[in-house]
């Protein structure tokens, strides 16, 4: 019995459209109104989780960042934080300009989750001005020697088109990088350009998870999480039941527990109703959770 269901957005939570379907709204609800608890889990930041949690009306915990921020919604606080320390930041961004990739860092909550840029070689400056033209929120230019001196970096975006990317986000993981694929972007570049977002070593959807389940008093054996992206991967094998999407990857839903229908046919009711919401009927005893303060 699952007493935790773990949500994706971008092409999990979300139809096609950007909304969170009636279907699946009454599924979450369902599921809530038996004691069971949901969170969401994204690549995004959280100020552009926020809108979806309004939506959803629902104050959700919030693992974000792939994992680096873990956030309470109900008294809007961090629970967790895993930024760059300087040797790893420092590491990653003289890579990324040494082979002359696209730089972006996002930066905490604490700093208004501040998107930083500094002198990118090539076509990837002007890419990304207007990838950030598409972010909400401040955002700030330093020169490449002041980046290893931030203290609350959260994710490292990288652009490049994907042949000159991939080699690179092999030496970073060699090292022992998180690092998370995607692409192509919607970006006017011939080749299309690919992102990888990158985190500190042991920094997951899996990770961040885990401990908001260590503080509502259970495991990630307890958790039913649900995707579709290369970000979802650690959770999807670290929880109780991975349910990948219809909509995802083949080599995402090869590493899944169970595939559901995709994101465009309200993929995310069928994995509550199936894995949570009928075998709670059929047991006929709703699963309190018990939260550790």
């Amino acid at each position: 019995m699952f007493r935790l269901i773990v949500l994706d957005i971008d092409g999990t939570l979300l139809d096609p459209s950007d909304i969170v379907t009636p279907v699946v709204r009454d599924a979450i609800s369902q599921a809530r109104a038996l004691g069971v608890e949901v969170a969401l889990a994204t690549g995004r930041r959280l100020r552009s989780t926020r809108p979806v949690v309004e939506e959803l009306g629902i104050a959700l915990p919030l693992v974000v960042h792939n994992g680096a921020l873990v956030w309470d919604t109900a008294h809007d606080r961090p629970l967790h934080q895993a930024p760059f320390d300087r040797p790893t930041l420092a590491l990653v961004t003289q890579t990324a300009r040494e082979h002359e990739l696209g730089l972006m860092l996002i930066r905490s909550p604490q700093s208004g989750e501040r998107i930083v840029l500094t002198d990118t070689p090539g076509q990837a400056s002007a890419l990304l001005e207007a990838a950030l033209a598409t972010r909400p929120g401040d955002s700030e230019r330093l020169p490449p020697d002041a980046l290893p001196d931030l203290p609350d970096v959260l994710t490292i975006d990288l652009f490049a088109p994907e042949e000159r990317l991939r080699p690179v986000s092999a030496m970073l993981a060699e090292r022992g990088l998180e690092l998370y694929h995607a692409g192509p972007l919607e970006w006017d570049a011939n080749p299309p350009y690919w992102a990888a977002n990158v985190h500190m070593p042991g920094t997951s959807k899996a990770s961040g998870v885990a401990m908001l389940a260590q503080r509502l008093g259970i495991t990630l054996a307890d958790v039913l999480a649900v995707g579709d992206g290369e970000n979802d991967l650690p959770l999807l094998e670290a929880a109780g039941l991975g349910v990948a999407m219809g909509n995802a990857a083949p080599h995402v839903k090869a590493r899944a527990a169970a595939v559901v229908r995709g994101h465009d046919e309200d993929g995310v009711a069928e994995a509550i109703e199936r894995f949570v919401l009928q075998p709670l009927r059929e047991s006929g005893r709703p699963l309190p959770l018990r939260r550790s303060d």
